[in-house]
Formats: structure tokens, sequence, C-alpha cells
């Protein structure tokens, strides 16, 4: 006898994919009527599918208030496992196409700056020798960013460190290194005239700095001032690495950002960018960032390739 016959379950009492769509556009847009244009059904028809899912499970899932609806305990949890079963039927379509295709199909990485230089786009050139079919798309952005859409799903895997606001339990995550950090300014700065600049005196200039509450900002904050050395009193404050080199090619202005994208940058293979890095603070650095994946979760075959190459990288660092 197998399980379905031995007892009831949700499925045996009528739950069907239309309830659990529901459920996760109830959870993301905390209003019904929201949820019904997500699905592109009524508000009536919504109300009617919750309903349903109410009796199946014999419980209360959300309550109403003036500016929309909370889901209860109960409903909270039925929406994230929802999340999790059609998360799963996509990654299941997904890798059918992939291996019809011979791993071809689409693979969606995160990555923290310093890594998505050092290790991921050199993965991404072994991977274009080895399976061109594939189509790689990269996200760099703040770990926090990173890991949410990991969650949802929009990203396969994940270069980055689980934040503080996420329980460990939903991932599993290989912890590599830390992150060293530079200083950079533009070729021919009065700090490069110095043999060895004095950090005090950086301070003195203008600085471009990543925006309030970003890690590396954060770390050279905690830095100066377990030190004793005052904060840069004029601050530009931008998430934008672009605009960060832009800025200091173009002013007297210190920027810190990874070392092996300072380094890169300045290199000639790396575009030849006119800056320097001051031998100054040598060592700061970030807390260790992780290979970051969902637990309990197969990567695709296509994931699977580019996850093994920057696996690679990693370990040859």
């Amino acid at each position: 006898m197998t399980m379905d016959q031995q007892q009831p379950n949700f499925i045996n009492k009528g739950l069907k994919l239309s309830h659990l769509r529901l459920m996760v556009a109830l959870k993301e847009t905390g209003r019904v009527s929201d949820a019904a244009i997500r699905l592109s059904i009524s508000q009536p028809a919504a109300s009617r599918l919750s309903a349903e899912i109410e009796k199946i499970v014999g419980v209360r899932l959300y309550d109403r208030h003036a500016q929309g609806i909370v889901l209860t305990e109960y409903g909270l949890r039925l929406a994230i496992r929802s999340q999790s079963v059609l998360r799963g039927l996509h990654e299941v379509e997904r890798e059918i196409e992939e291996l019809k295709s011979g791993y071809g199909g689409k693979v969606s990485i995160g990555s923290v700056t310093g890594p998505a230089v050092e290790f991921l786009l050199p993965a991404i050139k072994q991977s274009r020798l080895r399976h061109p079919k594939l189509e790689i798309s990269i996200v760099v952005d703040t770990s926090d960013i990173l890991t949410e859409q990991l969650l949802t799903g929009s990203l396969d895997f994940v270069i980055g460190r689980v934040p503080v606001q996420h329980e460990l339990k939903d991932f599993h995550a290989r912890v590599v290194d830390s992150e060293p950090v530079s200083l950079i300014v533009r070729k021919g700065h009065q700090l490069t005239r110095a043999a060895k600049p004095d950090l005090q005196e950086c301070v003195l200039f203008d600085w471009v700095f990543q925006l309030e509450k970003s890690l590396i900002r954060k770390t050279v904050e905690d830095y100066l001032v377990q030190r004793h050395i005052a904060l840069p009193a004029k601050v530009l404050s931008t998430s934008s690495l672009l605009l960060t080199l832009v800025a200091i090619s173009q002013t007297n202005a210190v920027a810190p950002v990874a070392r092996s994208v300072a380094e890169f940058f300045k290199s000639q293979d790396g575009l030849g960018a006119r800056i320097e890095i001051l031998d100054v603070a040598q060592d700061l650095a970030v807390t260790p960032y992780s290979l970051i994946r969902r637990r309990n979760e197969e990567l695709s075959p296509a994931s699977r390739v580019l996850f093994d190459l920057v696996t690679r990288q990693l370990e040859a660092a």
C-alpha cells in the first residue's frame, strides 16, 4: 500500500497548482487584488481559490487589514512550500530541455565584485570552449540582494556571503577566502609620491564609497575607527564600480575596492586603467565569502557544469 493510499493528503483532497500559485502571489503582494492581477484572474476568482485552499488544509491562511492581508503562520508555511514546489517543477522542465540540447540552456550566477573578476570570468571563459551552447547571465551585487534572488530561484548559485537575516539551514555554503581591499587613486596623485602613504593623510582627500551599510564601506570605516583615524569628511556614495573609476580618474578622490578588482583595472590586460594602488592598509580585508547554493536542491546539468568550473578556479587559487 502506498503512502497516498494509507492516509489522505492535500493532493487527494484537491490541492492544485492554481492554489499553489495563488499562495505564492499572496505572499509576494500582500493583497488579494494584486495576487489576482498577477495570476490574470478576477478578484472574486482569487477569493474563491483561497476559500478552497482553507477548506482543504483546514486552517485560516490570512487575516485582512486596511492595507491588504497578512498571512497567518499556516499560510506563510504553505506559501513557502508552494514556492519550492513550483520552482522544482520549473527546474525539472529546464533540466529536460538542457539534456535534450546537450548541456545547452541557461545559467544565472550572482557574485560580489571581487570574486566575479578573479574567479567567475575565468570559469566562464573555460565554459565557452567546452560548452558553447550555455547561455550565461551574471548579476554583480551585494550579498543580501544576491541571496534573496537565490532563494526565489532567480539565481542558480552565488559567490558571496550569507547575510545575518537569513538562516544558514536554507543554504549549502562553502567558505572560500577573505577578500582583501585596496585603496586606489588616479595616476600621478599626490599620495603616490610618498614612499609609503600615511592613512591619516588619505582621509584628508575626498572619498568614493559604496552605499551606507555595504560590507566594504563598513569594514573600512571600522578599520579607521579602530586606529583612531577620523572618517573622511567628503564622501561620494555609489554602488556603481564604473562611476567609482570615473570619479577616481578625474579627481583627487580615494576609493576602497576589492584588491582583485584594483589589480585587474591597473593591469594592461585589464584595460590598463590609469589608477594606482596605494601602499597602505595592506591588512584591510572584508569577511570571507562562500560558494553558495540552495540546500537540498540539485543544480541543473547546465548549472552544474559552471559550478564545477568555478569550484576548480577557487581550489586552484
